[in-house]
């Protein structure tokens, strides 16, 4: 079984979830639950940190689309950031980049996300 750490916070109304390690079929119920959560309770932005996630399967792809449009939907957005080349190619190959704001760091997803 593959490890994957989730947390969250709240900066300035913008939410910033971390993921840590691997993030696959096994265990996206977590991240999955942590971003579910913070959109029922009115998250409109929401900022996904990968900088210490190592791999990320289709499972994990499937639990930011599906969520990115309830936070449009009321006016918010979901910001990626901390990508590694290796994480980055894989929505690369998707087509993602044209769907999301991609940030280099938290910082400067969260400057975006007040922007």
């Amino acid at each position: 079984m593959t490890n994957l750490e989730v947390t969250s916070e709240t900066q300035d109304g913008v939410v910033i979830v971390r993921l840590k390690g691997f993030l696959d079929a096994h265990n996206h119920g977590l991240f999955r639950e942590c971003v579910a959560d913070h959109v029922a309770r009115g998250a409109k932005r929401l900022v996904v940190d990968f900088s210490e996630l190592v791999y990320i399967g289709s499972s994990g792809i499937e639990v930011v689309l599906s969520h990115i449009q309830p936070l449009r939907d009321r006016g918010g957005d979901m910001i990626l950031c901390g990508m590694s080349p290796k994480i980055f190619k894989v929505f690369d190959l998707l087509g993602l980049p044209a769907l999301f704001v991609i940030c280099k760091d938290a910082q400067e997803a969260l400057q975006k996300a007040h922007g």
